[in-house]
């Protein structure tokens, strides 16, 4: 086998490795949705309802980000086309947030994005591990997604504004990419 070979190979693995989900993070997520119900338990004993839902709204995708984000959450792979992750965001949405998407979007679709100027740049992971890097580079190929799904949706100034978010996170990917096949 080639160097060459070798280290894609090497780098296939690593980067393989670091998508599958451990347990620590099937633990986190079981704690979050028990967390969750505990709270709407409280809400309901002192007798809160809350629905920031806006009526007559179309939120297919905000459910199905819902619902994507949830099963991620799990660590399990899935087979759901949109149109079921769509009906599970919405039971999701229903049953635990009260029909509040914006509540339910923002623990489960946020819960793990993390804001522009918090993203570290190439130059910061350097010294880094390599399993640091490959987990960076999940997490900005995970909102790469994301943010495609909803450029497809979006109109005008919002679809720009997603337009330069990609560009720059395609910039982050690369560099990432590039740390990994140096570090390799």
């Amino acid at each position: 086998m080639k160097k060459s070979e070798l280290k894609n190979y090497i780098r296939e693995n690593i980067i393989s490795t670091l998508s599958e989900d451990t347990d620590a993070e099937i633990a986190k997520t079981k704690e979050l949705t028990a967390a969750i119900q505990d709270l709407e338990a409280a809400k309901k004993e002192a007798g809160i309802e809350e629905d920031a839902t806006p009526k007559g709204e179309d939120f297919f995708y905000d459910y199905l980000d819902i619902g994507m984000s949830y099963l991620e959450g799990f660590g399990k792979k899935h087979s759901l086309d949109d149109s079921q992750l769509e009906k599970l965001g919405k039971k999701i949405v229903d049953q635990l947030y009260k029909g509040d998407i914006g509540k339910a979007y923002d623990a489960i679709v946020k819960r793990g994005v993390m804001k522009e100027d918090d993203e570290p740049k190439a130059k910061d992971l350097k010294g880094e591990p390599l399993s640091k890097i490959g987990y960076k580079l999940a997490d900005t190929q995970k909102e790469m997604k994301q943010v495609v799904k909803k450029y497809s949706a979006a109109e005008g100034d919002e679809k720009e504004k997603l337009k330069d978010r990609l560009r720059e996170l395609n910039k982050i990917k690369k560099e990432l990419e590039s740390l990994l096949e140096n570090k390799i």
